[in-house]
């Protein structure tokens, strides 16, 4: 059964991301970058490197001005549209393993 699933949700999945990415793409967002931020992401992007928190930071100040003025970043700069990679993992693993981690210390407190 959990086969026949896969084969239903698989090009429903693909078409999704596609779609997501062309949205995400015309902002010149990542998807990390509409996370919310809940304290796991908060010190996530603290302990980051500092290149990533300013790359960050530039992402979402130049997809509010584009959003603002009713924009798409492909009327600008195209060529950061083509070159673009919206699921571009660099604080996702740091944000589970915080998170791990936060489990981990409750059970202990709970003195499971």
């Amino acid at each position: 059964m959990s086969a026949m699933m896969n084969k239903l949700i698989a090009p429903l999945a693909r078409a999704y991301k596609a779609n997501v990415a062309k949205s995400l793409g015309s902002y010149g967002l990542r998807y990390e970058d509409c996370l919310i931020e809940k304290p796991a992401v908060l010190e996530a992007i603290a302990l980051s490197d500092p290149t990533v928190l300013r790359d960050r930071n530039r992402r979402i100040k130049r997809a509010m001005d584009l959003s603002f003025k009713k924009k798409d970043l492909n009327d600008y700069r195209p060529d950061i549209v083509a070159s673009a990679t919206p699921f571009k993992r660099e604080i996702s693993d740091l944000v589970e393993r915080i998170e791990n981690r936060e489990e981990e210390r409750e059970l202990l407190n709970k003195g499971w």
